[in-house]
């Protein structure tokens, strides 16, 4: 039987999506392209998941979820753990680059990014950057005394 290789019709041109599907292509046709219902079986998920996730339609869930394809592509054999380490890189890159996310202001100020390149692991650890809530609250504290500021010096005051 030939061997049968992923659908390549919906993958990017380029960016890290694509050579993240690049990666699992690779691990796939060096482990004898096991077919889409042998991985989901193995990853214990639906075939239609893993379908959308290596014809380019969907991103891994997360590092773990990008570790066990990895893993469920290579099956009995042995994945070096540099291209989990980089289908785990890649995956955070693609999906920063999908959800048009960049580098928080703390960052800036820490005199550090607080993502690392592809490839790359950061040597402290990543810098926290509060959470959204925190950073609505500020906004809206900013906002509200700034209205309270222009009440004020307008002299329009409501009692």
């Amino acid at each position: 039987m030939p061997l049968r290789r992923f659908d390549r019709t919906s993958w990017p041109e380029h960016g890290p999506h694509r050579d993240l599907l690049d990666l699992l292509d690779d691990v796939h046709v060096h482990h004898g392209c096991p077919s889409e219902r042998v991985v989901a079986r193995r990853l214990r998920t639906s075939t239609a998941r893993v379908r959308d996730v290596v014809r380019g339609r969907a991103l891994p869930g997360d590092a773990v979820g990008v570790r066990d394809l990895v893993a469920a592509l290579a099956a009995q054999g042995r994945v070096d753990p540099a291209t989990a380490d980089r289908a785990e890189a890649l995956t955070v890159a693609a999906r920063r680059e999908r959800d048009g996310a960049g580098p928080w202001p703390a960052g800036r100020r820490t005199g550090r990014p607080l993502w690392s390149p592809p490839g790359v692991v950061p040597a402290a650890g990543p810098a926290t950057t509060g959470t959204r809530r925190t950073a609505v609250a500020a906004l809206l504290l900013v906002l509200t005394a700034a209205v309270a500021t222009a009440v004020v010096l307008s002299g329009h005051l409501p009692f």
